[in-house]
């Protein structure tokens, strides 16, 4: 029994090299053309009871959401509070006000 065609040819081997250096260099290109984000964020420090701050952990949870974390929690609320008229927004803040006084 002979093994000799068991081997590759020239031709199999280049083509197959070829394709490994075309993905290699694609996927450099793709990096490169990666756009770093335009967003920038800072962090803040503000205070929170310990009851906020576990009403917030509790709706993040009830979301259901796996990628959101506390910050995506409040910006939905503020997004939320955008959108009431001035009255409702004054409303609403007059009512957290009276409520920890």
């Amino acid at each position: 029994m002979a093994l000799k065609g068991l081997t590759k040819s020239a031709q199999e081997t280049k083509t197959t090299e070829q394709k490994i250096e075309e993905f290699i260099s694609g996927s450099s290109k793709r990096v490169k053309n990666l756009e770093a984000s335009q967003q920038v964020y800072r962090r803040f420090t503000f205070s929170l009871t310990e009851e906020v701050s576990n009403e917030i952990d509790d709706l993040l949870v009830e979301s259901r959401v796996a990628k959101a974390n506390r910050s995506i929690i409040l910006k939905a609320a503020i997004h939320q509070l955008q959108k009431l008229s001035p009255e409702e927004l004054k409303d609403v803040v007059l009512k957290e006000v009276h409520q920890h006084t």
